[in-house]
Protein backbone atom coordinates (compact mmCIF):
# COMPACT_ATOMS: atom_id res chain seq x y z
CA UNK A 1 0.00 0.00 0.00
CA UNK A 2 2.85 2.36 0.90
CA UNK A 3 4.54 1.58 -2.43
CA UNK A 4 1.29 2.25 -4.24
CA UNK A 5 0.86 5.61 -2.50
CA UNK A 6 4.49 6.49 -3.15
CA UNK A 7 4.24 5.75 -6.87
CA UNK A 8 0.83 7.40 -7.07
CA UNK A 9 2.30 10.55 -5.55
CA UNK A 10 5.17 10.47 -8.04
CA UNK A 11 2.72 10.08 -10.93
CA UNK A 12 0.61 12.97 -9.62
CA UNK A 13 3.69 15.21 -9.31
CA UNK A 14 4.76 14.30 -12.85
CA UNK A 15 1.26 15.02 -14.14
CA UNK A 16 1.23 18.39 -12.37
CA UNK A 17 4.62 19.28 -13.88
CA UNK A 18 3.50 18.18 -17.36
CA UNK A 19 0.23 20.09 -17.10
CA UNK A 20 2.01 23.18 -15.76
CA UNK A 21 4.61 23.01 -18.54
CA UNK A 22 1.97 22.57 -21.22
CA UNK A 23 -0.16 25.31 -19.67
CA UNK A 24 2.81 27.68 -19.85
CA UNK A 25 3.35 26.75 -23.50
CA UNK A 26 -0.34 27.26 -24.21
CA UNK A 27 -0.28 30.67 -22.52
CA UNK A 28 2.81 31.71 -24.50
CA UNK A 29 1.14 30.60 -27.73
CA UNK A 30 -2.03 32.45 -26.76
CA UNK A 31 -0.06 35.63 -26.00
CA UNK A 32 1.74 35.34 -29.34
CA UNK A 33 -1.60 34.85 -31.10
CA UNK A 34 -3.02 37.95 -29.41
CA UNK A 35 -0.04 40.06 -30.47
CA UNK A 36 -0.18 38.71 -34.03
CA UNK A 37 -3.89 39.51 -34.13
CA UNK A 38 -3.29 43.01 -32.75
CA UNK A 39 -0.63 43.76 -35.37
CA UNK A 40 -2.85 42.41 -38.16
CA UNK A 41 -5.66 44.71 -37.01
CA UNK A 42 -3.23 47.62 -37.02
CA UNK A 43 -2.13 46.85 -40.57
CA UNK A 44 -5.76 46.65 -41.67
CA UNK A 45 -6.53 50.05 -40.12
CA UNK A 46 -3.39 51.68 -41.50
CA UNK A 47 -3.90 50.52 -45.09
CA UNK A 48 -7.22 48.87 -45.99
CA UNK A 49 -9.34 51.08 -43.72
CA UNK A 50 -7.19 54.22 -43.72
CA UNK A 51 -9.13 57.22 -42.46
CA UNK A 52 -9.06 60.58 -44.23
CA UNK A 53 -11.13 63.26 -42.52
CA UNK A 54 -11.90 66.93 -43.06
CA UNK A 55 -9.55 67.81 -40.19
CA UNK A 56 -6.42 66.76 -42.09
CA UNK A 57 -4.23 69.68 -42.99
CA UNK A 58 -2.64 70.15 -46.42
CA UNK A 59 1.13 70.18 -46.84
CA UNK A 60 1.93 73.44 -48.62
CA UNK A 61 4.64 72.23 -50.98
CA UNK A 62 3.64 74.83 -53.59
CA UNK A 63 5.28 77.58 -51.53
CA UNK A 64 8.59 76.10 -52.73
CA UNK A 65 7.50 75.46 -56.34
CA UNK A 66 9.92 77.89 -58.00
CA UNK A 67 12.97 76.47 -56.21
CA UNK A 68 11.88 72.85 -56.70
CA UNK A 69 11.30 73.37 -60.43
CA UNK A 70 14.82 74.76 -60.79
CA UNK A 71 16.38 71.45 -59.71
CA UNK A 72 16.58 69.13 -62.71
CA UNK A 73 15.90 65.41 -62.47
CA UNK A 74 19.59 64.77 -63.18
CA UNK A 75 20.69 67.09 -60.36
CA UNK A 76 18.15 65.44 -58.06
CA UNK A 77 19.56 62.00 -58.88
CA UNK A 78 23.16 63.13 -58.52
CA UNK A 79 22.54 64.54 -55.04
CA UNK A 80 20.85 61.29 -54.05
CA UNK A 81 23.89 59.33 -55.23
CA UNK A 82 26.23 61.78 -53.52
CA UNK A 83 24.68 61.48 -50.06
CA UNK A 84 23.79 57.79 -50.25
CA UNK A 85 24.97 56.04 -47.06
CA UNK A 86 26.45 59.33 -45.79
CA UNK A 87 26.44 60.37 -42.17
CA UNK A 88 26.43 63.93 -40.83
CA UNK A 89 30.19 64.35 -41.00
CA UNK A 90 30.22 63.05 -44.60
CA UNK A 91 27.58 65.62 -45.60
CA UNK A 92 29.51 68.42 -43.92
CA UNK A 93 32.63 67.32 -45.83
CA UNK A 94 30.62 67.69 -49.05
CA UNK A 95 29.76 71.24 -47.96
CA UNK A 96 33.42 71.99 -47.25
CA UNK A 97 34.53 70.69 -50.65
CA UNK A 98 31.79 72.71 -52.41
CA UNK A 99 30.28 69.54 -53.88
CA UNK A 100 26.98 70.30 -52.15
CA UNK A 101 25.25 73.31 -50.59
CA UNK A 102 22.75 73.50 -47.75
CA UNK A 103 20.18 74.94 -50.15
CA UNK A 104 20.63 72.04 -52.59
CA UNK A 105 20.25 69.45 -49.84
CA UNK A 106 17.10 71.10 -48.48
CA UNK A 107 15.54 71.29 -51.94
CA UNK A 108 16.50 67.65 -52.55
CA UNK A 109 14.63 66.59 -49.40
CA UNK A 110 11.63 68.76 -50.30
CA UNK A 111 11.47 67.13 -53.74
CA UNK A 112 11.57 63.68 -52.15
CA UNK A 113 8.75 64.69 -49.81
CA UNK A 114 6.74 65.97 -52.79
CA UNK A 115 7.41 62.78 -54.78
CA UNK A 116 7.08 60.09 -52.13
CA UNK A 117 5.33 61.46 -49.05
CA UNK A 118 2.47 63.88 -49.68
CA UNK A 119 -0.77 61.85 -49.85
CA UNK A 120 1.37 58.70 -49.87
CA UNK A 121 3.54 57.74 -46.88
CA UNK A 122 2.20 60.81 -45.07
CA UNK A 123 5.09 61.09 -42.61
CA UNK A 124 5.39 64.89 -42.70
CA UNK A 125 2.67 66.98 -41.03
CA UNK A 126 4.09 70.45 -41.71
CA UNK A 127 7.02 72.06 -43.55
CA UNK A 128 9.00 75.02 -42.29
CA UNK A 129 8.08 77.87 -44.69
CA UNK A 130 11.46 79.53 -44.03
CA UNK A 131 13.58 76.42 -44.58
CA UNK A 132 15.09 77.45 -47.94
CA UNK A 133 15.79 80.95 -46.65
CA UNK A 134 17.56 79.44 -43.61
CA UNK A 135 19.59 77.13 -45.87
CA UNK A 136 20.73 80.07 -48.01
CA UNK A 137 21.83 81.91 -44.86
CA UNK A 138 23.83 78.85 -43.80
CA UNK A 139 25.57 78.77 -47.17
CA UNK A 140 26.56 82.42 -46.79
CA UNK A 141 27.68 82.10 -43.18
CA UNK A 142 30.72 80.65 -41.46
CA UNK A 143 30.41 77.02 -40.52
CA UNK A 144 29.94 76.62 -36.78
CA UNK A 145 28.26 73.98 -34.66
CA UNK A 146 28.33 70.19 -34.69
CA UNK A 147 25.11 70.05 -36.77
CA UNK A 148 25.86 72.92 -39.13
CA UNK A 149 23.67 72.76 -42.23
CA UNK A 150 22.01 69.46 -41.30
CA UNK A 151 18.25 69.26 -42.08
CA UNK A 152 16.38 67.70 -39.16
CA UNK A 153 12.66 67.18 -38.54
CA UNK A 154 10.78 67.32 -35.25
CA UNK A 155 7.87 65.23 -34.03
CA UNK A 156 4.79 67.47 -34.00
CA UNK A 157 4.59 67.53 -30.20
CA UNK A 158 7.95 69.34 -29.93
CA UNK A 159 7.59 73.09 -29.47
CA UNK A 160 8.93 75.80 -31.77
CA UNK A 161 8.37 79.55 -31.88
CA UNK A 162 8.79 79.90 -35.64
CA UNK A 163 5.95 79.82 -38.17
CA UNK A 164 5.24 76.12 -37.53
CA UNK A 165 2.59 74.79 -35.16
CA UNK A 166 3.00 72.53 -32.14
CA UNK A 167 -0.10 70.36 -32.26
CA UNK A 168 0.63 66.75 -31.25
CA UNK A 169 -1.63 66.03 -34.25
CA UNK A 170 -4.70 67.35 -32.43
CA UNK A 171 -7.36 69.49 -34.08
CA UNK A 172 -7.80 71.32 -30.78
CA UNK A 173 -4.19 72.55 -30.96
CA UNK A 174 -4.17 73.32 -34.70
CA UNK A 175 -3.46 77.04 -34.14
CA UNK A 176 -0.80 76.53 -31.48
CA UNK A 177 2.38 78.53 -32.10
CA UNK A 178 4.60 78.89 -29.04
CA UNK A 179 6.22 82.11 -27.91
CA UNK A 180 9.54 80.35 -27.32
CA UNK A 181 11.43 77.38 -28.75
CA UNK A 182 11.65 74.26 -26.63
CA UNK A 183 15.02 73.80 -24.92
CA UNK A 184 16.16 71.05 -27.28
CA UNK A 185 15.18 73.06 -30.37
CA UNK A 186 17.24 75.97 -29.05
CA UNK A 187 20.18 73.61 -28.72
CA UNK A 188 19.68 72.22 -32.24
CA UNK A 189 19.63 75.72 -33.70
CA UNK A 190 22.69 76.72 -31.65
CA UNK A 191 24.54 73.76 -33.18
CA UNK A 192 23.61 74.92 -36.68
CA UNK A 193 20.83 72.45 -37.52
CA UNK A 194 18.16 73.38 -40.08
CA UNK A 195 14.63 72.56 -38.89
CA UNK A 196 13.03 71.23 -42.08
CA UNK A 197 9.56 70.54 -40.73
CA UNK A 198 7.49 68.49 -38.32
CA UNK A 199 6.48 64.85 -38.52
CA UNK A 200 3.17 63.10 -38.00
CA UNK A 201 2.56 60.94 -34.96
CA UNK A 202 0.00 58.82 -33.21
CA UNK A 203 -2.14 61.67 -31.85
CA UNK A 204 -1.04 62.93 -28.43
CA UNK A 205 1.85 60.46 -28.67
CA UNK A 206 -0.63 57.56 -28.71
CA UNK A 207 -2.65 58.82 -25.77
CA UNK A 208 -5.89 59.55 -27.60
CA UNK A 209 -7.80 56.28 -27.91
CA UNK A 210 -7.33 52.59 -27.12
CA UNK A 211 -8.92 51.83 -30.50
CA UNK A 212 -6.76 54.11 -32.63
CA UNK A 213 -4.44 53.31 -35.50
CA UNK A 214 -0.71 53.78 -34.92
CA UNK A 215 0.58 56.73 -36.90
CA UNK A 216 -2.83 58.40 -37.16
CA UNK A 217 -3.66 61.94 -36.08
CA UNK A 218 -6.55 64.21 -36.94
CA UNK A 219 -4.26 66.82 -38.50
CA UNK A 220 -1.71 64.50 -40.06
CA UNK A 221 -3.82 61.59 -41.26
CA UNK A 222 -2.30 58.10 -41.49
CA UNK A 223 1.46 57.57 -41.74
CA UNK A 224 2.59 54.37 -43.44
CA UNK A 225 5.67 52.14 -43.51
CA UNK A 226 8.01 52.69 -46.51
CA UNK A 227 9.03 49.01 -46.53
CA UNK A 228 5.57 47.74 -47.40
CA UNK A 229 2.19 46.95 -45.94
CA UNK A 230 3.51 46.60 -42.39
CA UNK A 231 2.69 48.19 -39.04
CA UNK A 232 4.38 51.60 -39.02
CA UNK A 233 4.58 51.58 -35.23
CA UNK A 234 4.03 54.50 -32.93
CA UNK A 235 3.95 57.00 -31.61
CA UNK A 236 6.98 58.55 -33.37
CA UNK A 237 5.64 57.08 -36.61
CA UNK A 238 6.34 60.03 -38.89
CA UNK A 239 9.85 60.53 -37.53
CA UNK A 240 10.82 56.90 -38.16
CA UNK A 241 9.09 56.60 -41.54
CA UNK A 242 10.51 59.90 -42.82
CA UNK A 243 14.10 59.16 -41.82
CA UNK A 244 13.90 55.68 -43.35
CA UNK A 245 12.53 57.22 -46.56
CA UNK A 246 15.26 59.84 -46.84
CA UNK A 247 13.20 62.98 -46.17
CA UNK A 248 15.75 64.41 -43.71
CA UNK A 249 19.05 63.41 -42.15
CA UNK A 250 17.44 62.66 -38.79
CA UNK A 251 14.44 63.40 -36.61
CA UNK A 252 13.74 64.12 -32.96
CA UNK A 253 11.02 61.85 -31.59
CA UNK A 254 9.58 61.31 -28.13
CA UNK A 255 8.92 58.24 -26.03
CA UNK A 256 6.87 57.36 -22.99
CA UNK A 257 6.92 53.55 -23.39
CA UNK A 258 8.29 52.28 -26.71
CA UNK A 259 7.35 55.27 -28.86
CA UNK A 260 10.85 55.74 -30.31
CA UNK A 261 12.06 52.16 -30.09
CA UNK A 262 9.10 50.38 -31.72
CA UNK A 263 8.62 52.60 -34.80
CA UNK A 264 12.40 52.73 -35.30
CA UNK A 265 12.47 48.93 -35.25
CA UNK A 266 9.52 48.74 -37.66
CA UNK A 267 11.08 51.21 -40.11
CA UNK A 268 14.67 49.93 -40.02
CA UNK A 269 16.30 52.96 -38.43
CA UNK A 270 18.32 53.66 -35.29
CA UNK A 271 16.41 55.06 -32.33
CA UNK A 272 17.73 56.12 -28.94
CA UNK A 273 15.46 56.74 -25.96
CA UNK A 274 17.62 58.51 -23.34
CA UNK A 275 17.45 58.22 -19.57
CA UNK A 276 14.91 60.44 -17.85
CA UNK A 277 16.83 63.56 -16.85
CA UNK A 278 19.34 63.56 -19.70
CA UNK A 279 17.24 65.52 -22.22
CA UNK A 280 14.85 68.36 -21.41
CA UNK A 281 11.08 67.98 -21.90
CA UNK A 282 10.52 71.76 -21.87
CA UNK A 283 7.70 72.83 -24.23
CA UNK A 284 7.01 69.29 -25.44
CA UNK A 285 3.36 68.20 -25.36
CA UNK A 286 3.42 65.51 -22.63
CA UNK A 287 1.79 62.27 -21.68
CA UNK A 288 3.47 62.02 -18.28
CA UNK A 289 6.77 63.56 -17.27
CA UNK A 290 7.50 60.53 -15.09
CA UNK A 291 8.30 58.60 -18.30
CA UNK A 292 8.43 61.15 -21.16
CA UNK A 293 11.64 62.00 -22.96
CA UNK A 294 12.77 63.23 -26.36
CA UNK A 295 15.27 61.16 -28.33
CA UNK A 296 16.97 60.73 -31.68
CA UNK A 297 15.96 58.76 -34.77
CA UNK A 298 18.59 58.42 -37.50
CA UNK A 299 19.89 56.05 -40.16
CA UNK A 300 23.06 55.19 -38.27
CA UNK A 301 24.54 55.12 -34.78
CA UNK A 302 27.14 57.80 -35.62
CA UNK A 303 24.45 60.40 -36.23
CA UNK A 304 22.44 59.34 -33.17
CA UNK A 305 25.50 59.90 -30.96
CA UNK A 306 26.32 63.27 -32.53
CA UNK A 307 22.77 64.60 -32.16
CA UNK A 308 22.39 63.25 -28.62
CA UNK A 309 25.62 65.10 -27.81
CA UNK A 310 23.96 68.28 -29.06
CA UNK A 311 20.63 68.12 -27.23
CA UNK A 312 21.35 66.75 -23.77
CA UNK A 313 22.01 68.89 -20.72
CA UNK A 314 20.62 70.80 -17.78
CA UNK A 315 17.53 72.93 -18.27
CA UNK A 316 16.19 74.94 -15.30
CA UNK A 317 12.68 74.46 -16.74
CA UNK A 318 12.96 70.67 -16.30
CA UNK A 319 13.81 69.70 -12.73
CA UNK A 320 14.77 66.14 -13.70
CA UNK A 321 17.70 67.38 -15.80
CA UNK A 322 19.50 68.58 -12.68
CA UNK A 323 21.13 65.13 -12.70
CA UNK A 324 22.94 66.04 -15.93
CA UNK A 325 23.82 69.59 -14.76
CA UNK A 326 27.53 68.95 -14.36
CA UNK A 327 27.85 66.33 -17.08
CA UNK A 328 30.43 66.90 -19.79
CA UNK A 329 29.87 63.51 -21.40
CA UNK A 330 31.06 63.19 -25.00
CA UNK A 331 29.08 60.41 -26.62
CA UNK A 332 31.19 60.52 -29.78
CA UNK A 333 34.12 58.90 -27.98
CA UNK A 334 32.19 55.65 -27.60
CA UNK A 335 32.16 55.26 -31.38
CA UNK A 336 35.94 54.81 -31.34
CA UNK A 337 35.66 51.48 -29.53
CA UNK A 338 35.55 48.74 -32.14
CA UNK A 339 35.13 45.58 -30.07
CA UNK A 340 32.67 44.11 -27.59
CA UNK A 341 34.79 41.04 -26.95
CA UNK A 342 34.21 39.79 -23.43
CA UNK A 343 31.15 41.94 -22.80
CA UNK A 344 28.42 40.13 -20.91
CA UNK A 345 25.06 40.44 -22.64
CA UNK A 346 21.78 39.24 -21.17
CA UNK A 347 19.36 38.32 -23.94
CA UNK A 348 15.75 38.77 -22.87
CA UNK A 349 13.75 35.67 -23.71
CA UNK A 350 10.89 36.58 -26.05
CA UNK A 351 7.58 35.53 -24.56
CA UNK A 352 4.74 37.38 -26.22
CA UNK A 353 6.04 37.93 -29.75
CA UNK A 354 4.91 37.13 -33.25
CA UNK A 355 6.08 33.77 -34.57
CA UNK A 356 7.87 35.55 -37.42
CA UNK A 357 10.05 37.32 -34.83
CA UNK A 358 11.36 34.17 -33.17
CA UNK A 359 13.97 33.32 -35.81
CA UNK A 360 15.68 36.64 -35.03
CA UNK A 361 16.13 35.62 -31.40
CA UNK A 362 18.59 32.92 -32.48
CA UNK A 363 20.20 35.20 -35.07
CA UNK A 364 20.88 37.90 -32.49
CA UNK A 365 22.56 35.49 -30.10
CA UNK A 366 24.68 34.09 -32.92
CA UNK A 367 25.71 37.55 -34.15
CA UNK A 368 26.73 38.73 -30.68
CA UNK A 369 28.74 35.58 -29.98
CA UNK A 370 30.53 35.99 -33.31
CA UNK A 371 31.60 39.46 -32.11
CA UNK A 372 33.13 37.93 -28.99
CA UNK A 373 30.39 38.77 -26.50
CA UNK A 374 29.39 36.37 -23.75
CA UNK A 375 25.65 35.81 -23.83
CA UNK A 376 23.09 34.23 -21.56
CA UNK A 377 19.29 34.07 -21.64
CA UNK A 378 17.19 35.88 -19.04
CA UNK A 379 13.52 36.54 -18.33
CA UNK A 380 11.74 39.23 -16.39
CA UNK A 381 10.25 37.99 -13.13
CA UNK A 382 6.56 38.13 -12.29
CA UNK A 383 7.28 41.30 -10.28
CA UNK A 384 7.08 43.25 -13.55
CA UNK A 385 3.37 42.42 -13.65
CA UNK A 386 2.95 44.61 -10.55
CA UNK A 387 3.93 47.73 -12.48
CA UNK A 388 0.77 49.82 -12.93
CA UNK A 389 1.81 51.82 -15.96
CA UNK A 390 -1.61 52.52 -17.43
CA UNK A 391 -2.86 53.88 -14.09
CA UNK A 392 0.21 56.08 -13.80
CA UNK A 393 -0.11 57.52 -17.31
CA UNK A 394 -3.84 58.13 -16.91
CA UNK A 395 -3.25 60.31 -13.86
CA UNK A 396 -0.04 61.86 -15.13
CA UNK A 397 -1.55 63.02 -18.41
CA UNK A 398 -4.23 65.04 -16.63
CA UNK A 399 -1.69 66.80 -14.43
CA UNK A 400 0.96 67.37 -17.08
CA UNK A 401 -1.16 68.38 -20.09
CA UNK A 402 -2.84 71.09 -18.02
CA UNK A 403 0.57 72.33 -16.87
CA UNK A 404 1.84 72.34 -20.47
CA UNK A 405 -1.17 74.29 -21.75
CA UNK A 406 -0.48 77.04 -19.22
CA UNK A 407 3.00 77.35 -20.76
CA UNK A 408 1.87 76.98 -24.36
CA UNK A 409 -0.85 79.64 -24.09
CA UNK A 410 -3.06 78.26 -26.86
CA UNK A 411 -6.05 80.54 -27.48
CA UNK A 412 -9.22 78.94 -26.13
CA UNK A 413 -7.44 75.79 -24.92
CA UNK A 414 -6.46 75.96 -21.27
CA UNK A 415 -7.09 72.43 -20.05
CA UNK A 416 -7.65 68.79 -20.97
CA UNK A 417 -11.38 69.45 -20.63
CA UNK A 418 -11.16 72.09 -23.37
CA UNK A 419 -9.50 69.57 -25.71
CA UNK A 420 -12.16 66.93 -25.03
CA UNK A 421 -14.97 69.46 -25.55
CA UNK A 422 -13.52 70.78 -28.83
CA UNK A 423 -13.26 67.22 -30.19
CA UNK A 424 -16.85 66.47 -29.13
CA UNK A 425 -18.10 69.21 -31.45
CA UNK A 426 -17.20 66.98 -34.43
CA UNK A 427 -16.02 63.53 -33.32
CA UNK A 428 -16.27 62.07 -36.82
CA UNK A 429 -13.54 64.37 -38.11
CA UNK A 430 -11.64 65.35 -34.98
CA UNK A 431 -11.57 62.00 -33.17
CA UNK A 432 -12.73 59.24 -35.56
CA UNK A 433 -11.31 56.51 -33.29
CA UNK A 434 -12.82 58.15 -30.21
CA UNK A 435 -11.00 59.78 -27.31
CA UNK A 436 -11.52 57.34 -24.46
CA UNK A 437 -8.00 57.83 -23.08
CA UNK A 438 -8.50 61.58 -22.87
CA UNK A 439 -11.88 61.09 -21.19
CA UNK A 440 -10.57 58.54 -18.67
CA UNK A 441 -7.73 60.85 -17.77
CA UNK A 442 -10.11 63.79 -17.41
CA UNK A 443 -12.30 61.85 -14.96
CA UNK A 444 -9.32 60.47 -13.00
CA UNK A 445 -9.59 61.32 -9.29
CA UNK A 446 -6.08 60.37 -8.16
CA UNK A 447 -4.47 62.99 -5.95
CA UNK A 448 -1.03 64.38 -6.70
CA UNK A 449 0.34 62.59 -3.64
CA UNK A 450 -1.17 59.25 -4.69
CA UNK A 451 0.21 59.77 -8.18
CA UNK A 452 3.68 60.53 -6.85
CA UNK A 453 3.63 57.35 -4.75
CA UNK A 454 2.45 55.25 -7.71
CA UNK A 455 5.21 56.61 -9.96
CA UNK A 456 7.79 55.84 -7.28
CA UNK A 457 6.43 52.31 -6.81
CA UNK A 458 6.54 51.60 -10.55
CA UNK A 459 10.04 53.04 -10.78
CA UNK A 460 11.31 50.92 -7.87
CA UNK A 461 9.88 47.67 -9.25
CA UNK A 462 11.20 48.33 -12.76
CA UNK A 463 14.67 49.53 -11.76
CA UNK A 464 15.17 46.62 -9.36
CA UNK A 465 14.18 44.20 -12.13
CA UNK A 466 16.69 45.62 -14.60
CA UNK A 467 19.41 46.14 -11.99
CA UNK A 468 19.15 42.51 -10.85
CA UNK A 469 19.84 41.34 -14.40
CA UNK A 470 22.64 43.88 -14.90
CA UNK A 471 24.48 42.51 -11.85
CA UNK A 472 25.62 39.73 -14.18
CA UNK A 473 25.57 41.58 -17.49
CA UNK A 474 26.78 44.80 -19.10
CA UNK A 475 23.57 45.31 -21.07
CA UNK A 476 20.23 43.66 -21.76
CA UNK A 477 19.20 42.85 -25.32
CA UNK A 478 15.65 42.35 -26.57
CA UNK A 479 13.70 42.18 -29.78
CA UNK A 480 12.16 45.55 -30.68
CA UNK A 481 10.39 47.08 -27.65
CA UNK A 482 9.99 43.87 -25.60
CA UNK A 483 11.77 45.43 -22.62
CA UNK A 484 9.74 48.67 -22.56
CA UNK A 485 7.52 47.43 -19.73
CA UNK A 486 10.56 47.74 -17.44
CA UNK A 487 12.94 50.32 -18.91
CA UNK A 488 10.18 52.93 -19.39
CA UNK A 489 8.97 53.23 -15.76
CA UNK A 490 12.56 52.81 -14.55
CA UNK A 491 13.61 55.84 -16.60
CA UNK A 492 16.48 53.85 -18.13
CA UNK A 493 17.91 54.24 -21.65
CA UNK A 494 17.28 52.03 -24.67
CA UNK A 495 18.75 52.01 -28.17
CA UNK A 496 17.51 50.04 -31.17
CA UNK A 497 19.45 49.12 -34.33
CA UNK A 498 18.21 47.36 -37.49
CA UNK A 499 18.60 43.58 -37.14
CA UNK A 500 17.40 42.47 -40.57
CA UNK A 501 14.19 41.74 -42.44
CA UNK A 502 11.62 38.98 -42.37
CA UNK A 503 10.94 36.86 -45.44
CA UNK A 504 8.17 39.27 -46.46
CA UNK A 505 10.47 42.29 -46.15
CA UNK A 506 9.23 43.59 -42.78
CA UNK A 507 12.05 45.16 -40.72
CA UNK A 508 12.93 44.21 -37.16
CA UNK A 509 15.33 45.77 -34.68
CA UNK A 510 17.53 44.65 -31.82
CA UNK A 511 17.29 46.81 -28.69
CA UNK A 512 19.98 47.38 -26.06
CA UNK A 513 18.97 48.45 -22.54
CA UNK A 514 21.29 49.77 -19.84
CA UNK A 515 21.17 51.34 -16.42
CA UNK A 516 20.51 55.05 -15.93
CA UNK A 517 22.84 57.37 -17.87
CA UNK A 518 24.60 54.44 -19.57
CA UNK A 519 23.88 55.81 -23.06
CA UNK A 520 27.60 55.67 -23.85
CA UNK A 521 27.76 51.93 -23.24
CA UNK A 522 24.68 51.39 -25.43
CA UNK A 523 26.17 53.50 -28.23
CA UNK A 524 29.40 51.50 -28.07
CA UNK A 525 27.76 48.10 -28.43
CA UNK A 526 25.20 49.33 -30.97
CA UNK A 527 27.95 50.82 -33.12
CA UNK A 528 29.94 47.59 -33.09
CA UNK A 529 26.82 45.57 -33.87
CA UNK A 530 25.84 47.90 -36.73
CA UNK A 531 29.32 47.89 -38.29
CA UNK A 532 29.65 44.11 -38.06
CA UNK A 533 26.21 43.21 -39.40
CA UNK A 534 25.34 46.08 -41.79
CA UNK A 535 21.74 44.83 -41.98
CA UNK A 536 20.10 48.13 -42.86
CA UNK A 537 19.05 48.86 -46.43
CA UNK A 538 16.96 51.71 -47.81
CA UNK A 539 13.33 51.02 -48.77
CA UNK A 540 12.50 50.73 -52.44
CA UNK A 541 10.03 53.58 -52.88
CA UNK A 542 7.92 53.06 -55.99
CA UNK A 543 5.49 55.96 -56.14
Amino acid sequence: MKKFLKYSLIVIVILIVVVAFNFQKIMVKFASFMIEDSVNKQVKMQYDEKKVTKSKNDININQFKAELDQMSDLKFKNIGDLISNSNIKDIQSLYDSKKLTCKELVIYYLKRIEKYDINKLNSIIELNPDVIKIAIEKDKGTRSGKLYGIPITLKANIGTSDKMHTTAGSYALKDSILDEDSFIVKKLREEGAIILGKTNLSEFANYMSTKSSSGYSALGGQTQNPYGKFDVGGSSSGSASSVASGFSVASIGTETAGSIIYPSSQNSVVGIKPSIGLVSRDRIVPIAESQDTAGVISKNVDDAALILNSIYGYDPNDKDTVESKNSDENYIKYLNEKSIKGMKIAILKPIAVRNSDLVFFDNIEKDLKNMGAKTHIVSFSNEVNNIKMSESLEAGFKFDIDKYLKTAKVNGVNSLKDIVDINKEDLENRAPYGQDLLEKSLSNKMSSEEYKNLVESNKNIASKEIDSILKNADVIVSLSNQAATAYAPAGYPALTVPAGYKSNGEPIGITFVGSKFEEGKLLKIANVYENNTKYRKDPNLKY
